[in-house]
């Protein structure tokens, strides 16, 4: 951290796991790093965020999924989620709570249950969440299965992830 912070650098990218990031944030704060610390979901998740304490605040990042996120089906998610279990879901929950549901859309898609079928529909595949509740963010596959979504940028502010931007997909979705 001392090198980054002697490099003159204009920020710092860390991208490590949950602890070591907690750990990145106290001790670039100890420093006195006042320059921008950026970072990908584990940055800013809440984890981190409880582990690293204050000195989380301000970090920034780029996450695929968030419960934050401001899109009506989202913010349902969230507090279905937090009502059932008491505590607030990450990344994770989300992902694993609409896969199934972009699994069962490209099953009704196929037409039956055949894993090599389903494989090829889910290249190419789109799925919009109005039309398939449970699907929480309209999703795109290309050709090689790679998925395409909006994104966010998050920040962590008073020790909480808030949403300060949207990022569109790369290939927007037409209706």
């Amino acid at each position: 951290m001392l090198k980054a912070k002697q490099s003159g650098t204009d920020a710092v990218f860390v991208y490590t796991n949950e602890e070591e990031s907690a750990r990145a944030l106290r001790e670039l704060r100890k420093q006195g790093w006042t320059k921008p610390i950026i970072g990908e979901t584990t940055l800013t998740g809440q984890k981190v965020i409880d582990l690293a304490g204050e000195a989380a605040n301000g970090a920034i990042a780029h996450v695929g999924l968030t419960v934050d996120a401001p899109l009506p089906a989202v913010r349902a998610f969230r507090a279905k989620f937090e009502k059932a279990y008491n505590y607030v879901s990450d990344h994770n929950g989300m992902k694993g709570y609409s896969a199934v549901y972009v699994l069962k859309a490209a099953i009704e898609k196929t037409g039956k249950f055949d894993r090599e079928a389903v494989a090829k529909t889910l290249h190419s595949l789109t799925v919009l969440a109005a039309q398939q509740p449970g699907v929480l963010m309209d999703v795109a596959f290309d050709g090689k299965g790679d998925l395409d979504r909006e994104s966010f940028i998050v920040e962590v502010k008073n020790g909480k992830q808030e949403v300060i931007a949207t990022v569109p997909p790369l290939n927007p979705i037409k209706r």
